[in-house]
């Protein structure tokens, strides 16, 4: 009897078809079963990418070589008839089988593609010249703070830039420097400062269909201002800064005050309002005009002297009303001077040339809000930054800026105006809560009572319109 039959082996070759798939930038995959082994084959890269004028899509493909898999397929069992003289022998045989199976791999790689930000440009309204320059530094301060924190949060979506103009605390001016924002490309415009600014800076502002959020314009002025609903502001309105400011005269003994005020927006509001709620008679109020060389300080000096008056209302900017705080002085008037928010600002000092002038003086400012995250984590990042200390109207231009990014970045469509009135209910900032009315005011947290003892500046007490002057 022969020996058996030996194994035959047939090999079969069969390629595979290159794989090819083409994806959304998702970047699926695809599993294919090949016997013996499991190959993923992931898709190609298509991302789409808003450009200027259009769009246009960035394809990235890559491949590698295809790799030759062997794969075993179990033996299967056939049957033989062999003939051998005299006999007949079956045998079995058992064929086995290989299928080389070539697979081409797509392999997505995360691809950087560039892809153009959305910039957002933010317009700065500050009076870098002017009578409050002194001021401008810390509005500067905040405003930095608050755009380096936006572009860290939001950081691959949206680029914010901080473009300033200097409003010189001047209608003329700050309407000229508002349409160079404008044309800068800004979608929103921080500020003013001064009132007066503001109210010529919205006519522009609100015909080229940009809106604004003041930092520190508080004359009753700009609630009824004919902004077609552009105009927003963080600050308190002095028709309530009036009241304190009579809270502060009571206490501090005054009887016949003389009131003295600027003749502009700001200046003439806060001194209309705090005659209209005094208890008495005043005892002499003049108006000027605050633009350099315009006033006589010891003219108005001499008409506080000359009316026998015990104390000075002093409704001015920081330029004038330091000239006017001298002249008194050298006149030998030694009662109660108290000033509003133009004057409560450590850097008040800078404005004299006879500093030893500002000793007594008592000034009302919008008080900051009650404690909370966004207030600490503000005057952390802006004594790091190298802010100012005791700079007015800091954490209310930061908020201003950060609400301004709230309403861009959630509405894409850029319906501004529409958003900030839905970011500005209940925000949570660092100079306090802040709900926008109908007129875009904010109703705020009363008024710090500040003064200098010396040159030395503090703010010890505070004014809200349910508890009073308080400690």
């Amino acid at each position: 009897m022969r020996t058996p039959f030996s194994f035959r082996w047939v090999v079969v070759a069969v390629s595979a078809a290159m794989l090819l798939v083409l994806a959304a930038a998702c970047g699926e995959t695809k599993t294919i079963e090949v016997p013996g082994e499991t190959v993923v084959v992931e898709k190609e890269v298509i991302k789409t990418v808003e450009v200027s004028g259009g769009t246009k899509e960035v394809i990235k493909k890559v491949e590698v070589p295809g790799e030759t898999v062997t794969v075993q397929v179990p033996g299967e069992t056939v049957v033989k008839t062999i003939e051998v003289p005299g006999e007949t022998v079956v045998v079995e045989v058992e064929k086995e089988v290989l299928k080389v199976v070539e697979v081409v791999k797509e392999v997505v790689k995360i691809v950087e593609v560039p892809v153009e930000k959305e910039v957002v440009r933010i317009g700065l309204l500050t009076p870098q010249t002017g009578p409050i320059a002194q001021y401008a530094p810390g509005f500067a301060d905040a405003a930095k703070v608050a755009i380096a924190e936006l572009n860290v949060t939001h950081e691959g979506d949206f680029e914010f830039e901080l473009i300033v103009a200097d409003s010189g605390c001047d209608a003329t001016h700050a309407a000229t420097a508002a349409q160079t924002l404008i044309d800068s490309g800004v979608s929103v415009i921080i500020g003013a400062a001064c009132s007066g600014a503001t109210l010529s800076a919205i006519t522009v502002a609100a015909a080229a269909g940009v809106p604004m959020v003041s930092y520190a314009s508080t004359s009753p002025a700009v609630t009824t201002a004919d902004d077609n609903g552009y105009l927003f502001r963080v600050v308190p309105s002095d028709s309530q800064q009036a009241v304190a400011l009579v809270a502060v005269a009571s206490a501090a003994g005054a009887i016949n005050p003389a009131v003295l005020y600027m003749t502009n927006d700001y200046g003439a509001g806060l001194g209309d309002n705090f005659a209209a709620n005094w208890s008495g008679d005043v005892c002499t109020q003049v108006g000027y005009d605050p633009t350099e060389g315009s006033y006589d300080a010891s003219t108005l000096a001499q008409s506080v002297v000359d009316g026998g008056c015990d104390s000075v209302l002093l409704m001015s900017y920081a330029t004038d009303g330091a000239a006017i705080m001298e002249a008194l002085s050298a006149q030998g008037f030694t009662s109660s001077i108290i000033g509003a928010d133009g004057l409560a600002d450590a850097a008040f000092t800078a404005s004299f040339t006879d500093v030893a002038a500002v000793d007594g003086l008592l000034a009302t400012r919008p008080r900051p809000g009650e404690a909370s995250s966004a207030k600490t984590n503000f005057e952390s990042a802006y004594a790091a930054a190298g802010g100012a200390d005791g700079a007015i109207y800091t954490g209310e231009t930061y908020d201003a800026i950060k609400i301004a990014a709230a309403a861009i970045v959630s509405d894409p469509d850029g319906y501004v105006v529409a958003a900030l009135k839905k970011i500005g209910v209940n925000y949570v900032g660092a100079s306090g809560t802040h709900t926008f009315d109908a007129a875009g005011d904010v109703l705020g947290t009363g008024y710090e009572v500040c003064q200098f003892d010396g040159i030395s500046f503090s703010c010890p007490r505070i004014w809200t319109a349910d508890g009073g002057l308080t400690q």
